[in-house]
């Protein structure tokens, strides 16, 4: 073998131990990762249960929020470009966050702003049992109370919490007597969400006591939002790693406590029906509302730094996913419910009793033509054997519109949803003056009136706003005594109108709601109209 032939062979030895050696190294980083045509998972593709790596510094969650349900337990339908949709109601709900929690099972927090009951025949005929029933179902993790949680007075409300599944939290509800946190219920609760701990911190509407009958919150003292959040704050932090605030505050609130408070990731409101399309950043604390009624399901995520419970990514719009018919999977145990509640109701709710020739919105504050046919018809009610000369409802207590045509006990209910009782009582005309001075002491007019007719001057000092007031045309007399009708829930001092209380020789009559479907039954078709009773100069 010359020279030449063993040079050759050492050579290709070589070259066949190279190629075997990059041969065995290609096979082992092709098991290490990825090919070129792999590509990243999103939070949907992800396995439900966490971030497929547990090492990663960040983890996803999905906060999935209703409020201000009100008992809409029956869809709406309104008129699209393909047809008639469905829009709200509870199957459809709960069938939605059942749909949305499944993406991401252990990464889902769902929550609840309150007002979750009164608003429907159905609802409040179990004072709220049929919605908490449903509530269980979808496994919200939390709830606040709202305002209207104590319409029914607080034993009812008891039962209700006691029947929740998840924590009811006020933190600023105290026992009057003691000091201490209401019973009832919880400040907060720790909840685990993926890896991540949350600390959820419940409010409920500060001023709940003056729009509700003060027996129904009676021994019951309810602080205001930021000092609350103040004395829980450091003990929130302590033991979790995002802190979300639920509240009822109304949303101007919620932007007053973000702007005061320091160290809150999000705040999931209710209170005021607002549909955020997408999230508010306010002093680096996010607010979100889901509108109201069930008709939209509020879809946040939030990318959170484990180590260090910082925010660093959420999703900015489309946050609000719309609640329809035709869901992808209905959820049985829910509709099996709903429908034997509707079946139970429906003698009831079905019930014609006559038509409106007109279309009838509700409004918050002024006169309205639907304002007037309720008070119209309260006026022309036999309470106690004599008509009376004045009738007062508020602006609040009339919550759903009436559609030209036809009217159904159901409808009107809706309208009046709260079983106020009809009250009549005698008070002087300087009293009625009074009564009209506080309804336009904040803003412009929330009393509405029959049988006379008030103009009032917002640029002038609260108490003396009220420029001309008449009964039946005649200038009122501050030493009269006149007949009023109104609500009980007025009649008892409710929306802080204590002067009704000094009225003398109380008589109790039907609902208002009743009182208001015997009108338009006999009335019918109705037409009200602004007529200029309430002018604002």
């Amino acid at each position: 073998m010359n020279i030449l032939q063993g040079r050759y062979r050492i050579d290709t030895m070589r070259i066949w131990q190279f190629l075997l050696i990059l041969l065995v190294a290609t096979v082992l980083l092709a098991g290490c990762g990825r090919t070129p045509t792999d590509t990243p998972p999103s939070i949907t593709d992800e396995a439900p249960g966490g971030s497929e790596d547990a090492s990663d510094p960040t983890e996803t969650i999905v906060i999935l929020h209703t409020n201000d349900f009100h008992g809409a337990v029956e869809p709406e339908e309104t008129q699209a470009s393909g047809g008639t949709l469905e829009e709200g109601g509870l199957v459809n709900l709960v069938s939605l966050i059942d749909q949305l929690r499944a993406e991401h099972p252990d990464r889902t927090l769902v929550l609840d702003a309150g007002d979750a009951f009164q608003g429907s025949y159905v609802s409040n005929s179990t004072q709220g049992e049929l919605v908490m029933d449903a509530m269980n179902i979808a496994g919200y993790d939390a709830w606040t109370l709202g305002n209207h949680e104590f319409d029914w007075g607080q034993e009812p409300l008891r039962a209700r919490i006691a029947q929740a599944g998840f924590p009811t939290l006020a933190a600023n509800i105290v026992d009057e007597a003691t000091g201490e946190p209401w019973d009832q219920v919880q400040p907060y609760a720790i909840v685990e969400v993926g890896r991540l701990k949350v600390g959820v911190l419940g409010l409920t509407y500060p001023d709940t006591p003056t729009i509700n009958r003060p027996g129904n919150v009676a021994g019951l003292d309810f602080e205001q939002a930021e000092e609350t959040v103040r004395r829980y704050l450091p003990e929130l932090q302590e033991q979790a790693d995002l802190i979300v605030v639920l509240s009822h505050l109304g949303y101007d609130g919620d932007l007053a406590l973000a702007k005061a408070v320091d160290g809150l990731d999000l705040i999931v409101g209710g209170h005021s029906h607002m549909f955020l399309e997408s999230p508010r950043n306010i002093n680096n604390t996010l607010i979100v509302q889901a509108g109201a009624k069930g008709q939209v399901v509020g879809r946040l995520e939030l990318t959170v730094d484990v180590d260090t419970g910082e925010v660093v990514d959420f999703s900015s719009r489309k946050v609000l996913v719309p609640v329809t018919g035709n869901p992808a999977a209905v959820n049985e145990e829910v509709k099996s419910l709903v429908d034997a509640a509707l079946a139970e109701a429906a003698e009831t709710i079905e019930q014609p009793i006559g038509e409106t020739a007109v279309a009838l919105q509700p409004q918050s504050t002024g006169e309205f033509a639907l304002g007037n046919l309720v008070v119209d018809a309260m006026l022309a009610a036999d309470v106690d054997g004599q008509l009376a000369d004045i009738a007062m409802h508020n602006n609040g207590g009339i919550r759903a519109p009436l559609p030209k045509g036809s009217i159904s006990f159901g409808q009107l209910y809706a309208v009046l949803p709260f079983d106020n009782q009809l009250m009549a009582l005698d008070l002087t005309g300087e009293q009625v003056l009074r009564i009209l001075e506080h309804s336009v002491s904040n803003s412009p007019g929330k009393m509405l009136v029959a049988g006379m007719t008030f103009r009032f001057d917002m640029s002038r000092p609260a108490g003396d706003r009220i420029v001309e007031a008449t009964v039946a045309g005649v200038p009122l007399d501050p030493a009269r005594l006149y007949r009023v009708v109104t609500i009980d829930y007025l009649a008892s001092g409710g929306d802080g109108q204590e002067t009704f209380l000094e009225g003398t020789n109380p008589a109790y009559g039907d609902t208002a709601v009743w009182a208001v479907a015997q009108y338009i039954q006999d009335q019918s078709p109705v037409h009200p109209k602004v007529e200029g009773r309430i002018v604002q100069q």
